[in-house]
C-alpha cells in the first residue's frame, strides 16, 4: 500500500466520523465582540469537540438546564450536542458575566 493512499484513507476516515458545528446569530455575533484570540481558540475547540476530541477542554455540564458551558479566559460559549454523530449547535458567546442569562 503506498503512502499517498493511506494518507487519502485516513482523510476520508476523518471526514466521516467528524460531526458539525452551527453557530447561531447570537453566538456569531458574540465571538465577533470578543478578542480575536479568544474567539479563535474557542472555534477551534469546537471543531475538536464534533471530531470527538474533548480532552484538555475546560467544559461542564450545564445546571438548571440541557447544554455545555465552554471557558477561554473570561469568555465562554454555550452550546448542545445533538445525535450519535456529534453535532454540536453554539447558542450562545460572550463574556463570563453576560452569558447565562
Amino acid at each position: 500500500m503506498s503512502n499517498s493512499f493511506l494518507c487519502k484513507i485516513i482523510a476520508i476516515s476523518y471526514i466521516l466520523h467528524m460531526g458539525t458545528v452551527t453557530y447561531t446569530k447570537k453566538a456569531i455575533k458574540g465571538l465577533k465582540k470578543m478578542p480575536r484570540h479568544h474567539a479563535d481558540n474557542l472555534r477551534s475547540a469546537f471543531e475538536r469537540i464534533a471530531a470527538g476530541d474533548s480532552q484538555g477542554l475546560d467544559i461542564k455540564a450545564l445546571q438548571g438546564r440541557e447544554g455545555f458551558r465552554l471557558r477561554s479566559g473570561d469568555y465562554r460559549a454555550i452550546y448542545e450536542i445533538d445525535g450519535e454523530q456529534i453535532n454540536v449547535l453554539v447558542l450562545d458567546a460572550g463574556p463570563r458575566g453576560n452569558i447565562y442569562k
